[in-house]
């Protein structure tokens, strides 16, 4: 999620065509959400978030983001977001369905490739040193885009007052 936003901030319009123009970009902000799911797949990483949080968590960020966005940047968003979480959404929800509601829903091989064993960056062994390390410069590269970019944000956020009405 977080580098879902990222990349918004790095893509969004903010010009007066920009609802327009961010329409036009939004299916560019979906593959960019898949591309950067697949990098940061296929480094090596430990999860160190439990999956029903992780799930959770996400979904409130998803709708919070949509929420606090200007009407001109909410399909940007949704896509981008969406392309963010789609390669785990088609591959892997199934199985965390299963777990989680302990039913049965089929499961199929996966797609994408950054989730076949050979490619995936998952580290099962106790030692996430270097995950934490990759999950931190992950973090910290955001914060920085964020920072450089706050004057894009500030237009692309909704303020306190026009959520009202």
């Amino acid at each position: 999620m977080a580098v879902g936003a990222t990349i918004i901030v790095g893509i969004a319009k903010i010009n007066e065509e920009s609802q327009f123009e961010n329409k036009k970009i939004s299916v560019f902000g979906f593959v960019l959400g898949v591309l950067s799911h697949g990098i940061l797949d296929y480094i090596p990483h430990c999860y160190p978030i439990n999956s029903k949080v992780d799930v959770i968590s996400s979904l409130i960020v998803f709708l919070l983001l949509i929420y606090y966005v200007k009407k001109k940047f909410k399909i940007l968003v949704m896509t981008t977001l969406l392309g963010s979480i789609f390669p785990d959404l088609l591959d892997l929800s199934p199985g965390i369905m299963n777990s989680l509601f302990n039913i049965n829903l089929p499961i199929f091989d996966t797609i994408f490739p950054w989730h076949f064993q050979n490619y995936s960056g998952s580290i099962y062994i106790n030692n996430c040193n270097i995950s934490n390390i990759n999950h931190v410069l992950t973090i910290l590269f955001c914060f920085i885009i964020f920072v450089l970019n706050k004057e894009k944000l500030k237009i692309i956020i909704i303020k306190e007052n026009e959520n009202k009405r």
